[in-house]
């Protein structure tokens, strides 16, 4: 996982069909309108938080006036994502306004230096022996044009920054901002970099028999990504259900709503629409 933590649009299919304006009285209820957990793309009719990279989009900029009403946001979405998850603000969280070609010259930067990415990048010829892969796919290059088409925001931990996009209106990009400030708390409490990187072997670089401590660090490394991206994604969530009173905890159909509509994309997510199966559901 790359470790400047990005929101993806993909993450959130379906996000805006909006749940029952009440709490649900049993398990039923939330249903399929539990879609409006997240995803920063586009249902029919609406455009969310992470809108995809058309031509049109990209020349785009939002107002002066709107940047300064998102860098507002930053703090009390903060206070939301410290309430959900019972983690304390030890600081105020930078902020920084970065355009389209930025993200993608910061995705590039530490793609190269992403142990996760690498790895990826060496099972490429494997993959594509089992048929996960058509043998002329490019995987670096397809992962640059979808983390361009669909970035929705990032936290960077080495910066102590999170970044929010000038192409993107503020209230479509406030849920990515809840994900994102959630890394930030955790950043802030246990550190994330060093909670992330788990003993010192890579093992799909080293040459060596890997030990049973290599294996068990390599798997603890696996937990902790799903506990940070598990939380943050629950706050996310959290965020956009807060207006009808619901949360993850009393409406849980969201999740099976959401992990279908992962699975889907959006109707402009190119890139994400024509990836092969496996790149969907890794």
């Amino acid at each position: 996982m790359m470790l400047v933590f990005l929101s993806t649009s993909f993450l959130l299919a379906g996000s805006q069909e909006q749940p029952p304006k009440t709490p649900p009285a049993s398990s039923q209820g939330a249903g399929s309108s539990a879609k409006t957990a997240a995803k920063h793309g586009d249902s029919p009719g609406a455009k969310t938080g992470a809108q995809s990279a058309t031509p049109d989009d990209a020349e785009k900029k939002i107002s002066p006036q709107a940047a300064e009403e998102l860098f507002r946001s930053v703090d009390e979405i903060l206070k939301f994502a410290s309430k959900d998850t019972a983690l304390p603000i030890h600081q105020d969280v930078q902020r920084r306004l970065v355009n389209r070609d930025e993200v993608v010259a910061f995705v590039r930067k530490h793609m190269e230096e992403d142990e996760d990415a690498k790895r990826l990048r060496r099972s490429e010829l494997v993959l594509k022996k089992f048929g996960l892969l058509p043998r002329d796919f490019d995987l670096q290059t397809f992962l640059i044009a979808l983390l361009r088409e669909q970035v929705a925001g990032y936290y960077d931990p080495q910066a102590k920054t999170v970044n929010l996009l000038d192409w993107i209106e503020p209230e479509q990009q406030k849920p990515v901002l809840a994900h994102e400030l959630t890394h930030a708390l955790q950043d802030q409490s246990f550190g994330l970099e060093k909670y992330m990187k788990v003993g010192d072997t890579d093992l799909g670089a080293s040459q060596k028999e890997p030990t049973v401590q290599d294996i068990e660090d390599d798997e603890q490394s696996t937990a902790h990504q799903a506990v940070v991206e598990g939380q943050a994604m629950v706050v996310l969530l959290d965020y956009e259900l807060a207006p009808t009173g619901q949360s993850v905890t009393d409406s849980p159909q969201i999740v099976q709503a959401l992990k279908a509509g992962m699975l889907v994309g959006t109707a402009d997510s190119v890139e994400y629409r024509n990836a092969p199966l496996y790149i969907k559901e890794a």
